[in-house]
Parts: C-alpha cells; sequence; structure tokens
C-alpha cells in the first residue's frame, strides 16, 4: 500500500508539472506570436508646460488581458528557456501576495503557482487619456510613479520552471557572466535591468542579522537608498562590477531556498540607464566575505568579518 500511494503521489507531481509546462508554454506563444506595430504617439504638453504622457497597450499585452485582467506584465531572462512568464498582481491588502501563489494564469489550483508582483507595487499602473471632445484617444498615463524596487515573487520549482532557474545564479560560477539582463515588461512598455546581487537570506531571523528585503518598496532619502543597497552587497554570494546610484528603479526577484527552513534566494538589478551599455560591468567573483543570517552560524563556522575592506555603492 505504502509503495502504490508512493507511486500515486510521484505521478501526481509529474503530471501537476506536464500541466504547468503546457499553460508556459501557450503563454509563452500567445506573448510572443505578436509583432507589435510601430507606434508614433502624440507629443503634447500639460497647461505647466509639463510633457504629457501617452502609452499604448502592447499588442502581446491585450492577448494575455483577455485571459486575466490582472496581467501586469511579462518577465524573461534572455538565454534562459525556464523564465519566460506573465507576471501577475492581485491588489488586495487581504490576499493579495498570497493569491497567485497556487492558481495560474487560468485561475486553476496548480502546485507552481504563478510569477505575481508584491501587491503593494505600483508599476505602470495608468488611466486613458481623453480628447478635447472627452473621448478615449486611445492612449494612457500613469496615474502613479512606479515604485523605487519592484518585487517579484515565483516557486523555486525542481524542474527549473518558475523561479527555479534562478538558484543557478548562486550554485553556477559561470551562469551570472552568461545571464545578467532581465527583461520586464509592462502593458506599456520594455524595460532592461542588470543584476547586480543574489543573496540566501532568513525570513525568519529576528536578530541583528535581519532583513526584511521584501518590505523597501520605496526610500525616504538618498541615505535610506544606499543602506539597503549596500546592505545587499555585503550579502551577495557574488560580487558584480554593476554599479549602483541613488535614482535607480530596482527590480527584486524573490524564490524559496531550502538553506534555511525558511530561506528566501533573492536576484536584485536595476534598471538600465539611457544610452548606457547593456553588458557593462557584467561580470562577477565569488565574495569572499558574505554576510549571512544567523541561523547559517548554528551549521557553518563564522567568519564573516564586519571590518573587511568593503567599497559601498555611492
Amino acid at each position: 500500500m505504502v509503495f502504490i500511494v508512493c507511486l500515486v503521489l510521484i505521478g501526481k507531481y509529474f503530471w501537476e508539472n506536464h500541466q504547468n509546462a503546457i499553460v508556459a508554454e501557450e503563454t509563452q506563444r500567445i506573448h510572443d506570436s505578436v509583432i507589435e506595430p510601430e507606434r508614433k504617439l502624440p507629443k503634447e504638453t500639460t497647461p505647466e508646460g509639463e510633457p504629457e504622457e501617452h502609452y499604448e497597450l502592447l499588442a502581446s499585452a491585450q492577448n494575455l488581458l483577455a485571459i486575466n485582467k490582472d496581467v501586469v506584465g511579462y518577465i524573461s531572462i534572455p538565454n534562459e528557456p525556464k523564465i519566460a512568464y506573465p507576471v501577475l498582481q492581485r491588489k488586495n491588502d487581504e490576499d493579495g501576495n498570497a493569491y497567485y501563489l497556487d492558481k495560474n494564469i487560468n485561475l486553476e489550483y496548480a502546485r507552481a503557482g504563478s510569477i505575481f508582483m508584491d501587491y503593494r507595487n505600483y508599476f505602470d499602473n495608468m488611466v486613458e487619456n481623453f480628447d478635447e471632445n472627452g473621448n478615449p484617444d486611445g492612449t494612457y498615463k500613469r496615474t502613479f510613479p512606479n515604485s523605487q524596487n519592484i518585487v517579484i515573487y515565483g516557486h523555486n520549482m525542481h524542474d527549473y520552471s518558475m523561479f527555479g532557474a534562478l538558484k543557478f545564479y548562486t550554485n553556477n560560477e559561470t551562469y551570472y557572466d552568461q545571464h545578467p539582463i532581465v527583461e520586464l515588461e509592462s502593458n506599456y512598455m520594455k524595460y532592461q535591468y542588470k543584476i547586480f546581487a543574489m543573496i540566501i537570506v532568513d525570513v525568519e531571523d529576528e536578530t541583528e542579522t535581519k532583513f526584511d528585503y521584501w518590505n523597501t518598496l520605496n526610500f525616504k532619502d538618498e541615505h535610506d537608498f544606499y543602506n539597503y543597497v549596500n546592505e545587499i552587497k555585503r550579502r551577495t554570494i557574488r560580487l558584480t562590477n554593476v554599479d549602483v546610484t541613488y535614482g535607480d528603479q530596482l527590480l527584486t526577484l524573490s524564490t524559496c531556498n531550502s538553506t534555511f527552513s525558511d530561506g528566501r534566494l533573492v536576484v536584485f538589478a536595476r534598471l538600465l540607464r539611457e544610452n548606457e551599455d547593456l553588458y557593462e560591468g557584467c561580470t562577477s567573483t565569488l565574495n569572499p566575505n558574505v554576510k549571512w543570517s544567523n541561523s547559517y552560524y548554528k551549521w557553518h563556522k563564522n567568519v564573516y568579518d564586519p571590518n573587511a575592506e568593503f567599497i559601498p555603492y555611492g
């Protein structure tokens, strides 16, 4: 009986992975099958003389929104076929960061869940523009500035689907140099981000090494920003040559990790700047002085030296 039960559970696990792969392939096909038309948007100014925002809904986003109105974008890592998914966001403070833990884009139960954005984030939240007659003109403008740190979650699946492939950034010494870029689309714009750090943290840590990275979505000032990114740099498994400067929008990719009972592997990136070379600085070396959560030192010798040489951002 035990043997039969085990076979059933194993079979169910592989069947669910198969179903998840089918949904992922279909949404990727829907996204990639669209050729975006050339856009010539009007250039206008507000009564105060400021540029008036005019954005159009991407054709690929229209198709995904027809499936689920919670689609807020699409994320991919070039040359990594395992990461190419719609990003969903449940704007609800009761279940916003739990709703898509076990649902796919079709709102069906799925152990793999979906890739989803923190419900507190603002990311190209838009309303329609109207012409002089009060009719929608087919373009959009932002209702709120984008959050300074966009946080996106996904499960760490054993078949490397969802955010399972992120583990390669910490356990494969050549992976970062080959995959340093994250591409994130909103429903209106396409963005590119350079990865600058990857950490493993215990989210249950309540000691002096506590770091609740997911609760920092905006920064009070320059001092607050550099405190945050330099704490990331102290903890990164690999040091990169990507610089980070106050004013850079950050992107945070978070998934589970088994180093701790409630561990997270987190990859941090910052927005590509105007006229910046895409791959400049995208090389890495092992960090010889990683700052870990205190629970790490229950099983490992504490060799972190807080007085070692450290070159901060800023």
